[in-house]
């Protein structure tokens, strides 16, 4: 009977459990926290955010709607911004998933030709409460510094439109993974 010695025991199951829990390691943000953000005469917006994620809430003038931007703790891999808007004759169907479906073909066509994709493709976004849609493209000629790709979408949200863009170095960056999960939870 040959005794494994507890040095290599131990290296073999460090192995294993590197092995397995690993991806999931890597593929998390980490732990998520309720963030809540005051939409005046609308109530509260609650994003569900990856904890380490910095905010900054931007009121470009008085009667413009407020913009929500996330970013990484550390460095610009990425940037989320989601613009919360409304109707203010309090129209039926303001953010139905039609109307959020034809916007945001709309908004793809203007920016295809910028892109290196030719053709725009929109995938549902379906979360627990919301319905909604987006699209990944690629700019064919970043400036220095800027981001390479981008996904954009709409999502209804009780009586409010999130309208989103998430800036990233990356293709099928992990923050992005994260940042629609974040909107597909939104409440």
């Amino acid at each position: 009977m040959k005794i494994v010695p507890k040095g290599i025991k131990f290296i073999l199951v460090m192995t294993l459990v590197v092995g397995l829990l690993g991806p999931s390691i890597v593929f998390s943000a980490g732990p998520k926290g309720v963030r809540k953000y005051p939409i005046p005469d609308r109530g509260m917006l609650e994003l569900n955010v990856p904890i380490s994620w910095r905010d900054k809430v931007h009121k470009p003038q008085e009667n413009l709607p407020s913009t929500i931007i996330f970013t990484p703790a550390s460095g610009n891999d990425f940037e989320v911004l989601i613009t919360v808007l409304w109707s203010k004759k309090g129209e039926p169907g303001f953010n139905s998933p039609d109307r959020v479906r034809a916007l945001l073909e709309k908004d793809g066509k203007r920016i295809l030709p910028k892109t290196v994709e030719t053709k725009i493709v929109l995938q549902e976004l379906k979360g627990v409460h919301n319905t909604g849609y987006y699209f990944s493209v690629t700019d064919k000629a970043p400036d220095p510094g800027e981001y390479r790709y981008m996904t954009q979408g709409k999502i209804g949200v009780g009586n409010l439109l999130l309208s989103f863009t998430l800036l990233t170095r990356v293709k099928e960056s992990e923050s992005a993974k994260d940042a629609l999960a974040m909107i597909r939870e939104a409440k």
